[in-house]
């Protein structure tokens, strides 16, 4: 899972840095560094397997409809990843920051990239199998020898949800690069950990303000979460441990016939977070709030490559 995790960057132009200040930094958009030239856009995604084999399967990259790089001009991300190679006749691995195109001669996404439908909803996916197998992604080859990876399977329903416990108050994990933090040695991402704020089987309906604030959407199939989330952390995964969500601790015997350990169950992915403007400073400040958006939408998003 640690793995799975990746980080995304990709350049634009631009004459200056924005400024981390602004609303739009606010609620956690990419983190941007450069000056003067052109800007790193650097941001979080995960990795999602389906039917995989040995020399097939679909290689899912999840992440954010805002931290893709703009349709208007041929653009490729980079992906940073473990990748096996041969040199001097050994078998070699090393991190690589790998090229997955996104935008085409046209200008427009291409056919292995899918938004999600509704365009107020922030999830976009990237099959990027070619690029996985291609250059042997070392999360590609541990997932076919151990068959321990993240698959859609793991997307938690409205159903998964209710029947682990999962609500209000239930502690999840947030898997990602906040501001942009990582360590050049490998490609471990930073573990977060959170508390689910808002009912999760809602979804959550922000008020006026709050839409004018982060230019967030009326109603979201999502929930809110109690974590400090950071330009770089959207597209962070978040999970639940379903054997700690729910408990009977009433007997020792209970133990006894301890039920079989249940897989990891992925919750959803993260948008943004939720800034105020505080009068006295004259900025937006963050309250320690996060968008998260349901593994739902990011399956709906997976189902239409099947379409």
């Amino acid at each position: 899972m640690l793995n799975s995790t990746v980080l995304l960057t990709y350049e634009v132009e631009a004459t200056s840095e924005p400024s981390t200040s602004s609303k739009d930094q606010s609620r956690g958009q990419g983190a941007s560094h450069g000056s003067g030239g052109p800007l790193v856009v650097r941001g979080t995604g995960f990795l999602i397997f389906s039917g995989l084999g040995i020399t097939h399967g679909q290689v899912y990259l999840v992440t954010n409809r805002h931290i893709l790089p703009p349709e208007g001009k041929k653009q490729d991300i980079k992906v940073r990843v473990v990748v096996g190679s041969r040199e001097a006749g050994k078998e070699v691995e090393k991190v690589e920051n790998i090229s997955v195109p996104v935008v085409g001669d046209d200008g427009k996404y291409l056919s292995s990239v899918r938004l999600h439908r509704d365009p107020s909803t922030d999830v976009a996916v990237i099959n990027i199998a070619p690029a996985a197998f291609g250059n042997k992604f070392r999360v590609l080859i541990d997932a076919v020898r151990t068959k321990k990876y993240l698959d859609t399977s793991m997307l938690a329903s409205s159903e998964t949800i209710g029947s682990l416990g999962v609500g209000v108050g239930s502690q999840v994990y947030l898997l990602g690069y906040p501001a942009a933090i990582f360590d050049p040695r490998n490609v471990s991402p930073v573990l977060r950990v959170g508390v689910i704020s808002t009912d999760p089987k809602q979804g959550f309906d922000f008020n006026e303000e709050v839409r004018r604030i982060v230019n967030a959407p009326e109603h979201i199939n999502g929930f809110l979460i109690d974590a400090n989330i950071y330009p770089g952390s959207s597209g962070s995964l978040v999970v639940v441990d379903p054997n700690a969500a729910k408990c009977d601790c009433q007997s020792s015997s209970a133990s006894a016939s301890k039920p079989p350990e249940k897989r990891l169950q992925i919750l959803g992915i993260v948008a943004g977070s939720i800034p105020i403007y505080d009068v006295g400073l004259k900025s937006y400040e963050r309250i320690g709030l996060g968008i998260v958006y349901s593994a739902d939408t990011i399956r709906e998003v997976i189902n239409s490559f099947e379409r």
